[in-house]
């Protein structure tokens, strides 16, 4: 069977605070939404101790999951076309994450998402009610796991000339245009900050009714990021007034969550004034994140200048992304030796791999949700970057690390569930995959009433890469089939639910 997911985040949140499992999952056990919104557990919540983050006391260290595409899905590259995941995705990209080992993420279209009918911010004096409905469900799904979440509430703010292509970008454009302002003026212009702090009040004093808590007031957001890597070519003096600013606006309602300055994600420790001890110990500031994607050839331990200098500057060192591929690490051994350089730096607090892949609703796996940005599926899926043999090693890193930053050693792979079958049609059978299944086999029965009727067919011989299988011999008489996964160590699970042939 699979493993709870409340009951195993609360195992691993406890492993590393020092806890019983048991007393932390009597902790953690999800109260009423009446009883959340009158008393949310100040024990839920993140804090920062120094350059360290705190849980229930006790420092903690993470790894976690990029999954940006979890509060709006843009495959095609096109404004128009972008859409929500469903409830599935969501669910099936939660149980990846804990297939993984992990409980933390971070995604730039919960709450970032500006520039399109589908977006959280169509235009700066609007929030689709569609969007917020959709968000409060992931927080209370993510709730239900006991997932954390990292929210940015801008993106990277990188626009052309007619508007953001990627949904999740671009805020500063947004809000800038409004006003007939060049992009920049979102850092500095008075009136177009006042529309997005406006922007931002709403959301965290936002009611989630499936919740019964404000935004501002619910512990699975561990914290708020001001932005994802943006303002490219703005003066690191003007990014860091503009941070403070957006910083003393959350915590004038917030004194719950972390704040976060993602803005010289990719350009600390580099020199100039990007460096500048004073523009990272702003007041507001909780943690300082940063990016990794290096040239392939670069020394394992490349982010430590960043850390040093955010270290240095009495704040907490987060990477918010880093990179995993070929494109980056060139061998296996090059990003395992990256992720332990990650594990043995204890001023390193978290890491976030960047993109995180699910299954798709009608079958197989969803597309990548950037272009350009590799997206790691686990155990493996082939994409146009790289093979199945080049992708499983990698991912099987990714979760080792996820482990290693907690002082553990990696569990063994859980039993997946069952997948679903979608449809079976003169004997080809379509089926929704199920997280952490790597092989199925699928098997036919003449009667499902009869034990050991069940024939098996096809013996872990299809993936979810072709989610589809046709049965050769054509069945001509009432038939029904079942699909099995197997897990990464190719034991089985449980099967599907037969279904009958049409």
């Amino acid at each position: 069977m699979k493993i709870n997911l409340p009951t195993f985040a609360a195992q691993v949140f406890a492993a590393f605070c020092g806890l019983s499992a048991v007393a932390f999952a009597a902790q953690a056990s999800p109260p009423s939404p009446d009883a959340m919104a009158t008393q949310p557990d100040p024990r839920d919540f993140v804090t920062r101790a120094d350059t360290q983050l705190s849980a229930l006391g006790n420092p903690m260290r993470f790894a976690g999951m990029n999954i940006s595409w979890l509060g709006l899905r843009d495959d095609t590259g096109r404004l128009e076309d972008a859409h929500l995941p469903t409830e599935f995705e969501v669910k099936d990209a939660f149980d990846t994450v804990q297939a993984m080992g992990a409980g933390f993420i971070r995604s730039t279209s919960l709450a970032a998402s500006a520039g399109c009918a589908s977006c959280m911010a169509p235009t700066a004096d609007h929030i689709n009610t569609d969007a917020l409905q959709h968000a409060d469900h992931v927080l209370r799904l993510a709730h239900d796991a006991g997932l954390k979440i990292v929210v940015p509430l801008a993106g990277n703010g990188v626009c052309p000339a007619a508007g953001p292509i990627d949904p999740t970008e671009g805020a500063a454009c947004v809000f800038a245009r409004a006003h007939n302002l060049p992009d920049g003026a979102f850092y500095t212009d008075p009136s177009v900050r006042a529309d997005f702090a406006r922007h931002v009040t709403m959301l965290l004093n936002h009611l989630n009714p499936e919740t019964g808590l404000a935004w501002k007031d619910d512990p699975t957001i561990l914290a708020w990021e001001n932005c994802d890597a943006c303002g490219a070519g703005v003066a690191a003096k003007t990014l860091a007034d503009w941070t403070e600013f957006l910083g003393r606006t959350i915590k004038a309602l917030d004194t719950r969550h972390l704040y976060e300055n993602g803005a010289f994600a990719g350009r600390l420790g580099t020199g100039g004034d990007a460096a500048d001890a004073a523009l990272l110990a702003l007041d507001t500031v909780d943690i300082v994140g940063d990016r990794v994607a290096p040239k392939p050839g670069s020394p394992p331990d490349l982010f430590t200048p960043a850390q040093q200098a955010v270290t240095a500057a009495g704040r907490v060192y987060v990477i918010d992304s880093y990179a995993w591929s070929p494109a980056h690490w060139q061998t296996l051994d090059d990003l395992e030796a990256f992720l332990k350089a990650i594990e043995k730096d204890r001023s390193v607090s978290g890491a976030f791999v960047n993109d995180l892949g699910a299954h798709a609703d009608q079958g197989g796996w969803l597309p990548a949700a950037h272009p350009g940005v590799s997206t790691i599926y686990f155990p493996a899926a082939p994409t146009p970057e790289m093979d199945v043999a080049t992708m499983e090693p990698r991912a099987r890193a990714v979760r080792r690390l996820s482990y290693g930053m907690m002082d553990l050693v990696p569990i063994a792979f859980a039993p997946v569930d069952p997948p679903t079958i979608i449809s079976v049609t003169h004997g080809k059978v379509v089926w929704r995959g199920s997280a952490g299944a790597t092989k199925y086999s699928i098997a036919r029965s003449a009667d499902i009433t009869q034990t050991g009727s069940w024939q098996t067919l096809c013996d872990r011989c299809v993936t979810d890469a072709t989610p589809s299988w046709q049965d050769p011999a054509v069945p001509t008489a009432p038939t029904w089939y079942r699909v099995t996964p197997y897990n990464a160590n190719l034991h089985a699970g449980l099967p599907s639910d037969p279904m009958e042939s049409k």
